[in-house]
């Protein structure tokens, strides 16, 4: 379900997007909408979910996370079931930071980070190919981080 953004809630969604340890208050002087009403916007934002959490953003680096991994998965059946126990399966994995239903040759990427590579190994040969429904995997080891965002690029449209 689609919600109706308007100007003040896109600048307060793209305030906190870069920071989010700003106070109502702060946000009220930039945006030049009250403190209260800055307060029940952000509500309503997380009230309909366009909000979902808030959270810090770690250096992978500089907690000893070096080795970054995307993996493209295929799943050796396609249907619902097959689906729903593989994502429930990823889901479970905290070294899988990002999990994507994509088209193509394969089923998924998945985003993989770990301190090393016998980590990774580790994963990969213990786990995520003894998974029954994984027929395939293709391995891509990055070599450094050029960008890397949560922000969502609001406003474009």
């Amino acid at each position: 379900m689609s919600v109706s953004l308007d100007h003040a809630d896109i600048k307060i969604l793209n305030l906190i997007q870069n920071d989010a340890t700003l106070t109502n208050q702060d946000i009220a002087e930039i945006t030049g909408v009250s403190a209260t009403s800055v307060w029940r916007r952000i509500k309503n934002l997380e009230d309909v979910g366009v909000i979902k959490g808030t959270v810090a953003l770690l250096d992978q680096k500089k907690t000893n996370l070096n080795v970054c991994a995307i993996i493209h998965v295929r799943l050796n059946r396609h249907g619902e079931e097959t689906r729903i126990e593989f994502e429930n399966f990823i889901a479970l994995r905290p070294e899988v930071t990002e999990c994507y239903a994509i088209l193509g040759r394969h089923d998924y990427s998945l985003t993989v980070v770990v301190p090393d590579v016998e980590k990774f190994e580790k994963f990969l040969a213990g786990h995520l190919l003894n998974h029954p429904m994984i027929s395939e995997s293709t391995t891509y080891f990055t070599l450094r981080q050029v960008k890397y965002s949560t922000a969502l690029p609001l406003g474009l449209h």
